[in-house]
């Protein structure tokens, strides 16, 4: 009998730890992104791991994958959107589902990142929340990507005129080609795992990134100027698929969001402190520097702006103007 009674407590015991486990992770999901593990997008889902798995006990296991492992941006949309993948941070390329969200990305239309919170934060960020939810895509954070600006090998870039004629990279987006082809450049995409050959062989002059880039991909070695024209912000948006979503309870969708917002306050650090240090860090390693002149390339992006709207739906204006609403008074 007692041998039985061991044997059994034994299995009982077994079975407790093995329940115990399975208990703990009833959740693993896998996550794209498109920078290496010292982007800011890398690292702050990083910070929304650990938080995660604090609130939730370790229920929710997050598997991070850089440098774009499982396909560039495109294909991690439409693999959220079909069930072959949970989690991924998207950039510009969120337009290619949502044409809409383009008013983010319209040149000069944050005046900061006091005014990103505010409009991210409120009715705009609700409004983007509805319209990927539609698309089966849910965000759990809005990242800072960083104030983007301009790097070349032509000359410093002060205002709009001075980008005539130079080979622009830009990412996959027809208003992004279209804002730099109005000012003067010669603007096509490419996928960015190609940008550093491109720039290093000569088929683009220049790009256009958060600086945190020209760091993190030594852009540097290839790029001579660096001008600061802040000309828009990118918003990354940490998505998740709504399948996914659903598959959560209560209680872990509310952690999830608690993480999103701890992941949000993390990357405007990392933005902020990449202003603050990276730009001397690039004048070491010898790019020239500039400030460039904003009221004239704010001057020149007011009819971008009205003809974007005009081709897009009625959403897409009153996204600008819930976004212009959230400004800060002067």
């Amino acid at each position: 009998m007692t041998k039985h009674w061991i044997s059994a407590a034994a299995t009982l015991a077994a079975t407790t730890v093995l329940t115990t486990a399975a208990s703990a992770q009833e959740h693993e999901f896998r996550v794209n992104m498109p920078g290496n593990e010292e982007s800011i997008a890398y690292l702050s889902v990083e910070r929304f791991d650990e938080v995660l798995s604090e609130l939730t006990g370790d229920a929710i296991a997050l598997n991070l994958f850089a440098n774009s492992a499982l396909g560039d941006q495109e294909s991690s949309l439409e693999a959220m959107q079909t069930g072959l993948l949970d989690m991924a941070t998207i950039e510009t390329p969120i337009t290619t589902v949502v044409p809409e969200l383009g008013a983010t990305a319209l040149p000069y239309i944050f005046s900061g990142r006091e005014h990103v919170a505010a409009a991210l934060g409120g009715a705009a960020g609700e409004k983007i929340e509805a319209m990927l939810v539609e698309k089966g895509l849910r965000p759990v954070a809005f990242l800072e990507g960083g104030f983007r600006q301009i790097t070349n090998n032509v000359r410093p870039i002060t205002t709009p005129e001075d980008l005539d004629g130079v080979k622009m990279r830009t990412p996959g987006s027809n208003l992004r080609i279209k804002i730099f082809n109005h000012y003067g450049a010669n603007a096509s995409p490419l996928p960015f795992s190609e940008l550093y050959s491109a720039l290093q062989t000569g088929v683009f002059d220049g790009q256009e990134n958060p600086v945190i880039w020209a760091k993190s991909q030594k852009f540097y070695e290839v790029q001579d100027y660096l001008s600061l024209t802040n000309h828009l912000y990118t918003v990354t948006y940490l998505l998740i698929s709504e399948d996914d979503w659903q598959a959560l309870n209560p209680e872990q969708q509310d952690a999830m969001m608690q993480a999103g917002e701890a992941a949000e306050a993390y990357s405007v650090e990392l933005g902020t402190q990449a202003d603050e240090e990276i730009v001397t860090f690039l004048e070491e390693q010898g790019m020239q520097v500039n400030e460039a002149d904003v009221a004239a390339f704010t001057g020149a992006s007011t009819q971008i702006w009205e003809e974007w709207a005009a081709e897009e739906s009625a959403d897409a204006q009153a996204l600008i103007d819930l976004i212009v609403d959230a400004r800060p008074a002067e």
